[in-house]
C-alpha cells in the first residue's frame, strides 16, 4: 500500500515538474529557426527577421518589449498563456510597438508575412 502511495506522489510530481518545464517560453530564434533569424545582437537590441507562410506556426516563446516594422503584410493569431487569443492584421509599412509577452503564433493569413522585430535590453 505505501508503495503504490508512493508511486503515485513520485508520478504526480514528475509530471508536474516536466508541465513546468515545456511550457517555459524559449528564445524564438531557437524554437523556431526556420523563421526567425537573429540579424543584429549586440548590448542594447537584437534585431530578427521574421518570415513565415501561410499556416506557419511557431511554439511557445518570449519577447522583452519591441518595435515591430512590417515588411510584407499578413494575418497572425497570436495566444497567451492564459488562453486569450488576439488576431493582428499587419499592413506593409506599419510599426508597432509591442510590451513584453510570452505567446505561440500561427500566420493565419493567406499570404507571406515577413516582420523586423527589434526587441529592447535593458
Amino acid at each position: 500500500m505505501y508503495n503504490r502511495i508512493a508511486l503515485i506522489v513520485l508520478t504526480l510530481f514528475y509530471f508536474i515538474i516536466f508541465s513546468a518545464v515545456s511550457l517555459n517560453a524559449q528564445d524564438v530564434s531557437k524554437v523556431s529557426s526556420k523563421n526567425y533569424k537573429v540579424v543584429l545582437d549586440n548590448e542594447k537590441v537584437r534585431v530578427i527577421d521574421n518570415q513565415s507562410n501561410p499556416g506557419d506556426k511557431t511554439a511557445w516563446h518570449s519577447h522583452p518589449d519591441m518595435l515591430i516594422y512590417v515588411l510584407e503584410g499578413g494575418t497572425v493569431k497570436a495566444t497567451t498563456k492564459d488562453g486569450k487569443s488576439k488576431t493582428t492584421d499587419f499592413k506593409k509599412g506599419q510599426t508597432l510597438w509591442m510590451d513584453a509577452i510570452t505567446h505561440e503564433t500561427q500566420n493565419i493569413g493567406k499570404t507571406k508575412l515577413h516582420l523586423l522585430l527589434v526587441e529592447l535590453k535593458k
